[in-house]
């Protein structure tokens, strides 16, 4: 008994010892073993995704690279981490760095298409969606990227504007065939049957009442029928548009509309606008015979503006109303968009995404405006400057 008391003090001792060496568990330490352990089971969650998704920080230094990064770009975890993604990929954004960071300070995320490069020198395209990375108390860290590859969507896309604007060319020039047809086939059968008539009612001068007035009625809608081949004519592909150009065209064009229409036009054209690639000059007579069709078929306004003008490098169509306006669709919904705009609009965008320009549509209670830009290269303004100074 004696030595079990002995013992005792001993053993209080050495178990006191061991517990002043283990280390006190704080709330603070407590908190970053778990955080530590919240974040390696979200690193293995990020390895059953497809896409690639990067962390940077605030030095734009990649902190986290996945596996989905490792097969879509081809660089490991261990070489990539550390540097700049912009540098590594070779990233051409769709707008500055700046810009989308004052985004993200306002929004919850951005998102935008990107070109990347990969380490084997593809250059890829990417829809990528950025959003801020932030620590417990809201500190900003950097921020947190998802990248999925959509190369092989714009590719598709790329081959359907391709085919659509063959599409459209066949249409134009379909449309040129069966102009020249009507006038040069059907314009001079009924230009014949006109002329018959003439000699007929000078043959029978000093007829009957009713064999007069059958003749002249024969007469007069053989005329009409003869205006209206012409005017069909005209529309489906005015030869002015490549004897005199564009101005002649949307002159001669912009009068009869507003004869037919009993829609009032303004057009302003400068004198100095000149000629300019064939398929610029048919795309922009098709927008603005678009447009007038649109505005007498659903605005219900009465007037209509159309501005055309050349810049240093651009020519820029504006067509404007004072209608009822229409409804437009949330920025990028092109399914959507479609649908409510219809085939007149979206034909119109097509045609001038085909020639690289941008197209803005505004509307409210004022009215609608269609406002279209065209690039001019630097080879055909030489080449149309050329053809001036021959003429």
């Amino acid at each position: 008994m004696a030595q079990k008391a002995a013992q005792a003090p001993i053993q209080n001792a050495m178990s006191s010892s061991s517990e002043d060496l283990r280390l006190p568990v704080t709330p603070s330490l407590e908190s970053e073993v778990q955080l530590a352990e919240e974040l390696r089971q979200k690193t293995e969650l990020l390895k059953l995704s497809r896409e690639a998704v990067l962390v940077v920080d605030l030095s734009d230094k990649i902190a986290l690279w996945s596996d989905g990064a490792e097969q879509l770009y081809g660089w490991k975890r261990a070489e990539a981490l550390g540097k700049s993604p912009l540098e590594l990929l070779q990233t051409q954004l769709p707008r500055p760095v700046a810009q989308i960071e004052t985004i993200l300070r306002r929004e919850p995320h951005w998102e935008g298409e990107l070109k990347q490069t990969t380490r084997y020198g593809a250059r890829i395209s990417v829809s990528s969606r950025w959003a801020l990375w932030r620590d417990l108390s809201g500190r900003t860290l950097g921020r947190f990227q998802l990248d999925s590859d959509i190369t092989r969507r714009k590719n598709v896309e790329q081959e359907l504007r391709v085919l659509s604007g063959r599409l459209l060319t066949i249409r134009d020039e379909e449309r040129r065939r069966w102009a020249r047809e009507l006038h040069d086939s059907v314009g001079q059968l009924l230009v014949g049957i006109t002329m018959n008539l003439s000699i007929l009612q000078r043959q029978l001068d000093g007829a009957g009442p009713i064999d007069a007035k059958f003749l002249s009625e024969s007469m007069h809608l053989t005329n009409e029928a003869l205006q209206e081949i012409r005017t069909l004519s005209y529309l489906l592909h005015p030869p002015m548009l490549d004897e005199v150009g564009l101005a002649s065209a949307l002159r001669w064009f912009a009068s009869g509309f507003s004869k037919r229409s009993q829609i009032e036009i303004d057009l302003e054209i400068p004198e100095s606008l000149g000629r300019f690639p064939r398929d610029l000059e048919i795309a922009a007579f098709r927008i603005v015979q678009e447009t007038l069709t649109n505005v007498h078929r659903h605005s219900g306004s009465s007037t209509a503006k159309i501005n055309i003008w050349r810049s240093t490098n651009q020519l820029r169509l504006k067509v404007e109303d004072q209608g009822k306006g229409m409804i437009l669709p949330a920025f990028g919904k092109d399914d959507r968009e479609n649908a409510i705009l219809g085939v007149g609009i979206s034909g119109i965008r097509e045609r001038v995404r085909q020639l690289g320009g941008q197209m803005q549509i505004r509307s409210g209670e004022w009215g609608t405006a269609v406002e279209v830009v065209f690039p001019l290269e630097e080879s055909e303004l030489n080449d149309l400057g050329r053809g001036a100074a021959e003429d």
